[in-house]
């Protein structure tokens, strides 16, 4: 029995697609890349795409998969059990996250972090959501030969992340429809491929992209808005010029105090920020304690500040909530006995790219703006936004030069206080 996949999608709003969604779904390419911005839609192709692929035709195995198993669980369980028409569903396993239909088809999402689990199936259609960040080596050695046996087809969806394998398959879609194979004879090409901006989704109002426009750094807006290649690779506060950010930045004794922190031996790092009237943000101190401890960093902040402790608020990394002391006390509850009380941090620790992007937004916007200003005196903290880089062909922080500390003490404050902002959403976008 097959199932007219789309006979029911206009019925049902979540199985509605925009004009440049609907040209990627109806493509019939073997194998097709999509490269897309920030909210344009990408959850909603592969979703439809899997329904499609699973309704069409009786005794289909359809694949969802994702960087981890709990990515696919988050990404797109629950949108697409919902998705389905009940009719339609046989049975449905809630710890597996399978789904089997009338037809004999049968749903499963996966995450890439389970290789095992991954191999000695033939699929009928595979969906890789978020390729960017799913090893080359799931797709080439274990998922594109579960493909070989069905003549299996392929959807590849993604958020630029440098020049790494989605590149590479992205690419294989610029070839032209007809290309020249390995033994020299013109052949049409099976791969397909498109870049979207986000602003090709008619869910994203303008004036909400151009408020992220002000409110991101340059490099970051081009790569999760208009879906560029540039990679990331390089100095990561590559905004900051000791021209533009350096300067003389005093501290201002009636102002509020806001002092960024990282836990760490080696060094312990803390700076001290003010904010001005005109929105700017000073740095105008730093703390950086080698060898040191929670409570010798907070006995120098107590040192220092003594005078001020009802004008002080604390950002300090989560990490510092554990208790992990001798005597059985966190970092954090150490700085309550010092006498600080407006400590504020978040529960799940905030990942490294919204703290690296947040402190770049206020190093620079895409617009060319200047927020963040850096005393002269805070040596540590200017080496640091000058030295610290990625690793070679990632997007991941290179600590073998022990310069980040500092920088993530300024990250935590960045993100808490000032961080990138979420967008909002006309009708269905996911």
């Amino acid at each position: 029995m097959e199932i007219d996949a789309l006979q029911a999608a206009p019925a049902n709003t979540s199985l509605k697609l925009h004009r440049y969604q609907k040209i990627v779904v109806n493509d019939k390419h073997r194998f097709r890349v999509v490269v897309a911005g920030r909210r344009w839609g990408k959850t909603q192709v592969a979703k439809i795409s899997i329904i499609r692929a699973a309704a069409s035709k009786c005794n289909q195995l359809v694949w969802y998969v994702a960087p981890t198993y709990l990515q696919a669980r988050d990404i797109m369980w629950d949108d697409l059990k919902m998705s389905i028409p009940r009719a339609w569903i046989a049975t449905i396993n809630e710890q597996r996250m399978t789904i089997r239909l009338i037809n004999g088809s049968r749903i499963a999402l996966k995450g890439a972090d389970k290789p095992d689990s991954l191999r000695g199936v033939g699929l009928h259609f595979l969906v890789i959501d978020e390729a960017q960040d799913v090893k080359k080596e799931a797709w080439e050695m274990i998922l594109q030969p579960t493909l070989a046996t069905t003549n299996g087809r392929a959807l590849f969806i993604g958020t630029p992340k440098a020049f790494n394998w989605l590149y590479d398959i992205y690419m294989l879609g610029q070839r032209g429809d007809i290309i020249r194979d390995e033994r020299g004879r013109m052949v049409p090409n099976e791969w397909m491929s498109w870049q979207f901006p986000t602003i090709t989704s008619p869910f994203i109002p303008r004036r909400e992209i151009e408020a992220r426009r002000r409110d991101m750094d340059p490099r970051t807006f081009r790569q999760e808005f208009e879906a560029s290649f540039q990679t990331m690779s390089g100095r990561v506060y590559y905004p900051f010029d000791r021209d533009e950010h350096v300067g003389d930045y005093p501290f201002d004794p009636r102002a509020p105090i806001y002092i960024g922190m990282d836990f760490n031996i080696d060094p312990m790092s803390a700076v001290i920020i003010q904010e001005k009237e005109n929105g700017e943000i000073w740095v105008v101190d730093e703390k950086v304690l080698y060898g040191s401890n929670a409570q010798e960093m907070a006995d120098e902040l107590a040192r220092c500040y003594y005078r001020y402790f009802n004008q002080i608020s604390i950002y300090p990394d989560p990490a510092g909530n554990n208790r992990n002391h001798d005597r059985g006390e966190s970092s954090i509850e150490i700085l309550r006995e010092a006498g600080f009380k407006n400590i504020y941090f978040k529960r799940k620790h905030p990942l490294v790219q919204d703290r690296v992007n947040a402190v770049n937004r206020l190093l620079m916007t895409a617009e060319g703006d200047i927020r963040l200003r850096v005393d002269r005196k805070c040596r540590k903290l200017i080496d640091s936004l000058e030295q610290t880089i990625y690793k070679e062909g990632s997007r991941e922080v290179d600590k073998s030069l022990g310069v980040e500390h500092v920088t993530d003490a300024l990250g935590y404050y960045a993100d808490f206080r000032h961080p990138i902002r979420k967008m909002r959403i006309l009708g269905v976008s996911i």
